[in-house]
């Protein structure tokens, strides 16, 4: 249990300067201003203070002004509708460290006791402005109180791995010199691909999916291409993106990781394919789709995904190669590929229609799991022979699935009703979940 004393963070002092601090802040008065209820920040564990045990901060929040902050009480944490809570430390780091609080909740070392996930979400600005008040704050009591010693400037000692203009003679293989390593997770993938990922996109029958697209309404019509659009798009981009990967992981000998991306690739070019196909015999229109892609979208798919791949052309150090994967396996497809192939397919089953479309997603989600399954391995491997890369990793991430929220907010916005009993809340819950656990896995906290 922590105890606080006087003049440091989470003091009375200190939240008397944080309330100064929020109320002084242009980002917090601009984007607070649809939030209009009481917050209660909880201590996990409690927290001393002065002998009493208080269990967090409530602050009074209105329209982009802070009223009131004060400890708050067990009848605070009961009555208030919203209450985050973590541990003392985590409170601490996302504070001192200027930690991104969504990046948190997304892992899980923040949780949400109370209230909507989605608002809170959509509130990720104004949660930031009120954590940048609090590191102000906190900034501001140190200075003035007694001077600490000035830390160290440590340098980022992550050197970039140059391609050398001249082409490296090779001496050995790996085949002939040590043997493959067949039990390998990247060769148990590659197994699994063989007798799982060999079908036919071609072989699927469109004829009742054709029939029945008929009988759709102009706004179901609609709503399908806008789906539809997005994933052959996301599969063409990994399709043209991926190869940088593959060279990468060859460069380095990793025979068995390059065997399995084999199959990875030819399996996103199948889902390309497929997509294509349902649009040419089903949908029958014309193929410019590109007006569902909204500026998130493009962002994450047309600037971010490429930049992250591309840039292993010229630098292949361990950091690049942790930002691809973070960006292709972790976001594109490990939070929004597999919560919109879920979504869809649960759709299509509910609603017992497009049988062609159905089979092929279903299909198709298998692939995606076992490209999400080496993305954890891959970033697993790269944290484990380079600590230091945990910094990126959260830092990424933070930045990646912010972006990844903006483009389910596009899928929704333009629509009043989602026909299909599509919901925008079960996205982002089915979302959240799914980071949070792989998230835990890489941080070995499950």
């Amino acid at each position: 249990m922590a105890t606080v004393q006087k003049n440091i963070l989470f003091s009375i002092e200190w939240m008397h300067v944080w309330k100064d601090k929020i109320n002084a802040s242009d980002a917090y008065r601009s984007s607070g201003k649809n939030w209009n209820e009481p917050l209660v920040l909880r201590f996990k564990d409690g927290l001393q203070v002065n002998g009493d045990l208080i269990e967090g901060f409530w602050l009074d929040l209105k329209k982009g002004i802070c009223a009131e902050i004060r400890y708050a009480t067990k009848e605070d944490v009961s009555k208030t509708h919203v209450v985050l809570s973590a541990s003392n430390e985590v409170w601490e780091r996302l504070i001192k460290e200027k930690k991104d609080p969504l990046f948190l909740l997304m892992q899980g070392g923040l949780k949400l006791e109370k209230g909507s996930l989605l608002k809170l979400t959509s509130e990720r600005a104004s949660a930031k402005a009120l954590l940048e008040a609090a590191s102000e704050a906190n900034e501001t009591m140190q200075a003035n109180s007694e001077p600490s010693p000035k830390e160290e400037k440590i340098e980022d000692s992550i050197t970039s791995k140059s391609l050398s203009p001249q082409i490296s003679k090779r001496t050995s293989l790996a085949s002939t010199r040590r043997g493959l390593d067949l039990d390998s997770f990247p060769m148990q993938l590659f197994q699994r691909a063989k007798q799982l990922g060999v079908w036919d996109p071609a072989a699927i029958s469109f004829e009742t999916d054709a029939k029945q697209w008929q009988a759709f309404s102009d706004l179901e019509k609609r709503v399908l291409l806008h789906l539809t659009s997005m994933f052959i798009a996301g599969e063409e981009a990994v399709t043209l993106d991926l190869l940088p990967l593959i060279q990468t992981v060859a460069g380095e000998g990793r025979i068995e990781e390059e065997i399995y991306l084999t199959s990875f690739l030819w399996e996103e070019a199948k889902h390309t394919e497929f997509f294509a196909l349902f649009l040419d015999k089903v949908v029958k229109a014309d193929p410019m789709l590109e007006e569902f892609h909204g500026e998130a979208y493009k962002r994450l798919f047309y600037d971010a995904l490429h930049e992250a791949l591309e840039r292993l052309k010229f630098d292949q150090s361990p950091e690049s190669q942790l930002i691809a994967s973070i960006t292709y396996n972790m976001i594109v497809e490990g939070t929004l590929a597999e919560t919109g192939y879920e979504a869809y397919y649960n759709m299509l089953t509910e609603n017992d229609m497009l049988p062609g479309l159905r089979e092929g997603i279903g299909l198709l989600k298998r692939d995606e799991s076992r490209h999400i399954a080496f993305g954890l391995y891959f970033i697993k491997r790269l944290l484990n022979e380079h600590p230091h890369l945990g910094t990126t990793l959260e830092n990424e991430t933070g930045r990646l699935i912010e972006m990844a929220l903006e483009v389910v907010n596009e899928i929704f916005e333009p629509y009043e009703v989602m026909p299909f009993g599509l919901e925008k809340e079960w996205y982002i819950n089915y979302a959240t979940t799914q980071f949070s656990k792989r998230m835990r896995k890489l941080l070995d906290t499950e």
